[in-house]
């Protein structure tokens, strides 16, 4: 079990970022604080170092970001993101671990993670994630991203065929938001997409919540699927 931090105040809505952070390593709670000294606005309400002391206190914080890891010393992260999904789906559950493995990333997405950065980033790294998941966006390395693609075409390929006129009606969406839509199928993120369509990152996360909502999920890897599965793709 781990103290709470003491939280900072802030000056204004783009400084509201209140985060808590589920991980068992004593040395990535200190690269989190000092990654977050760059965020002087920025709340780091508390942290759990186990699934069961999670289960408690992370559910009662009025965090907007949970930093999971995924190798907790009592159970999976997965099980803890399905959780977190149900019970805060208001807050960004961004994925925070040393697990590059497809399966695991698969795993992560589908429980209801909104990005995925690996250990081994720089603080940088770290806090332009989560920026950029508070902006709507749904950061990924663009390795894991394809690689996750990847995986998911397989799984497409094995389904039986979905008829989609019915379905086709269902959505419409818009000529960005379709562009924007192709592209994170092809497995670009948020700052490639922008730099394509020559719009700004904010402009993109704007438009994939958007998709989210139209298509009713809350990942990427869902919104590509239900995508297809209503011929927008």
């Amino acid at each position: 079990m781990q103290a709470q931090d003491e939280p900072r105040s802030g000056d204004g809505p783009a400084d509201n970022t209140r985060i808590y952070l589920i991980e068992d390593d004593p040395t990535v709670l200190q690269f989190v604080r000092q990654a977050l000294l760059s965020r002087p606005h920025w709340r780091l309400l508390g942290h759990s170092d186990s699934m069961a002391h999670a289960r408690v206190h992370a559910l009662r914080a009025d965090a907007n970001v949970f930093l999971v890891d995924l190798g907790l010393p009592d159970g999976r992260g997965e099980d803890l993101l399905h959780l977190l999904a149900r019970e805060k789906p208001g807050a960004e559950l961004l994925v925070f671990t040393v697990f590059g493995e497809e399966s695991r990333l698969v795993g992560a997405l589908e429980a209801g993670a909104t990005g995925y950065v690996l250990k081994g980033c720089t603080g940088e790294d770290l806090t332009a994630a989560i920026e950029q998941i508070r902006e709507g966006g749904a950061p990924i390395s663009p390795l894991l991203a394809r690689m996750l693609l990847k995986q998911f075409r397989l799984v497409q390929e094995a389904l039986p065929v979905i008829p989609v006129v019915a379905l086709r009606e269902e959505v419409l969406l818009s000529e960005r938001e379709t562009d924007v839509l192709k592209l994170v199928a092809q497995g670009y993120v948020n700052k490639e997409i922008a730099s394509k369509l020559a719009i700004s990152p904010t402009t993109v996360g704007t438009h994939i919540k958007n998709l989210y909502r139209k298509l009713a999920v809350h990942s990427r890897v869902q919104v590509v699927r239900a995508a297809q599965e209503r011929g927008l793709l």
